[in-house]
């Protein structure tokens, strides 16, 4: 295995948690809000069945290929060929995937630092995700089991402080389903691919110390997330009502002003660094991935010779990807579902299907043979349908 550190159930909990979290929670208020109104608060919970669903898909293929990555095991479904270049496609959705959360980092910064060249700030976001890959996936998880905690609770305190001291519930989410349940369902189609975004779980399955424990650390991840993030649009329809279709960041706006004992203070820079932190940690993960699985794919020794070019890379393809802002969200909530949702929901529920289709054609010879039956390796590197 090119990767030989272990992580823990609590770990993959935090993992997949900042893989979701760390732009949903600043994005999809508004973009949800300007779908569905003040029903959109229903999108995100409505998304964590969706989010289930991708979490037992992806786990139930992990257990017919211990041991395995999904760059690894896909010659075994679907051939040598037709397998690597799925692997390939997966490889180019990780990377493109990185390119959208990088030109997100720099949203909210640029509010802050103005007059920061903006790729100056993914320059050094890269460099330093780059450090952490390079390390390898334990310490990159132990860095994250230490932030995760501390931001979480932290954010969530600063959240809580705005709503008691410095803003009102002014509006009201009712009536409820105003407008029926079609807006509902169509800001759904984007939380959807926010969700989804945990089938990087098929990367990392393999180096958990105990892999029995993915599915119900997915599935609690799923749910921790759909409660936060259904928490999160509550507070902003009630705080802003109709206004939050028009803020790009709805939780930032909240604690910009707070008045504690009379005195305005200004806690937007807890939200500036729990976005940088949160940002950093899907950055790391999801860049980590790709390099591991193009080194898996090309079938080489070490992924750390890949870690730099690929850094430079993604910095260079992000400066010049998505256009001026308005561009950008535009493209998030219309273009990136649908390609999103090829790779996390269409080819794993192929996959799985796939799988059991060839499972249940070689039981029979396996049985006779003395071995696990359906998902041993290909002989010599090659698949067959």
């Amino acid at each position: 295995m090119l990767e030989s550190g272990k992580i823990s159930g609590i770990q993959t909990f935090y993992i997949l948690v900042f893989l979701v979290s760390a732009t949903a929670l600043e994005f999809l208020p508004a973009i949800s809000f300007q779908v569905a109104g003040r029903d959109a608060w229903m999108a995100p919970a409505l998304s964590t069945l969706a989010g289930i669903y991708v979490a037992l898909v992806i786990t139930s293929l992990g257990k017919r290929f211990p041991d395995q990555t999904l760059i690894q095991y896909l010659p075994s479904i679907l051939g040598n060929w037709l397998g690597r270049l799925v692997g390939l496609l997966y490889l180019v959705y990780f990377f493109y995937t990185n390119c959208v959360v990088i030109r997100e980092f720099v949203e909210l910064p640029n509010i802050i630092l103005p007059e920061t060249p903006p790729i100056l700030l993914k320059a050094i976001m890269v460099w330093l995700c780059a450090w952490a890959v390079r390390e390898g996936l334990e310490v990159l998880a132990r860095t994250i089991e230490i932030t995760f905690p501390v931001t979480f609770l932290v954010f969530t305190g600063a959240i809580i402080l705005a709503v008691i001291t410095g803003k009102g519930f002014t509006h009201s989410l009712l009536p409820l389903l105003e407008n029926g349940v079609e807006p509902v369902i169509r800001a759904t189609f984007t939380t959807n691919a926010w969700q989804g975004e945990i089938v990087l779980l098929a990367m990392l399955l393999p180096y958990l110390a105990r892999p029995e424990e993915g599915k119900r650390r997915a599935i609690w991840a799923v749910i921790f997330l759909g409660v936060t993030l259904t928490a999160n649009a509550i507070i902003s329809a009630l705080l802003f009502g109709p206004t939050v279709s028009r803020m790009t960041f709805p939780t930032f706006s909240l604690l910009r002003i707070v008045n504690i004992g009379g005195v305005v203070e200004r806690l937007e820079s807890i939200a500036v660094v729990f976005w940088v932190i949160s940002l950093y940690a899907k950055t790391a993960i999801i860049y980590y991935v790709t390099v591991l699985g193009t080194a898996q794919l090309l079938n080489l020794r070490d992924y750390r010779p890949l870690v730099f070019p690929h850094g430079v890379i993604l910095v260079a393809l992000t400066y010049y990807l998505f256009g001026g802002n308005i561009a950008f969200v535009k493209h998030i909530t219309t273009s990136w579902p649908p390609f999103a949702y090829i790779f996390e929901y269409l080819l794993p529920t192929l996959l799985l299907f796939f799988a059991w289709i060839r499972g249940r054609h070689t039981f029979g010879h396996s049985e006779r043979s003395g071995e696990s039956p359906a998902f041993r390796r290909p002989s010599g590197g090659r698949g067959k349908l």
